[in-house]
């Protein structure tokens, strides 16, 4: 039973082919990509018309960024792992493997961003390097946007 999702939280899974493998099925399951051509319009009107006005006004490397962020995502068997191993427990549900997903997409989203920032204030040009983005995360937690440690590293 599927519920209809907003189109930035939902994750698009293709249909399986007439008679998949067991290794097909878990790809299928692993692909996380947003696309919004293929998704029910749930939103209101006004809503859909200010995202078409926001869109018109990229840039084309802005247009390629955003369509680089809409079908990247995380996959479900690694975020799955990720949370068995914080939470201690084997029964991880898909409800919240995608919402976990999608914290994490949203969470790397503001790092790149705000690297891109760094990059414009340093007058550089070119791809994100390792200092702009440690720069991006020391900004975002002075920001409030980390969160602390609740433990202690296991290895420094």
């Amino acid at each position: 039973m599927k519920q209809s999702k907003d189109p930035f939280e939902a994750a698009f899974e293709e249909s399986p082919p007439e008679s998949p493998t067991a290794t097909e099925t878990e790809e299928e399951e692993d692909n996380m990509d947003v696309e919004l051509a293929k998704l029910p319009s749930t939103g209101d009107p006004h809503k859909m018309a200010k995202m078409q006005a926001i869109l018109s006004q990229f840039t084309e490397e802005q247009m390629s960024r955003y369509e680089s962020f809409r079908r990247a995502g995380f996959q479900k068997a690694n975020m799955k792992r990720l949370l068995a191993s914080i939470t201690g427990t084997q029964k991880i549900s898909v409800p919240m493997t995608i919402v976990v997903s999608g914290i994490a997409k949203m969470f790397v989203g503001e790092v790149v961003e705000t690297a891109r920032i760094v990059m414009k204030e340093r007058k550089e040009s070119g791809p994100i390097r390792p200092c702009h983005l440690r720069e991006a995360y020391r900004r975002l937690k002075l920001e409030g946007k980390v969160f602390k440690r609740s433990s202690s590293r296991l290895f420094r």
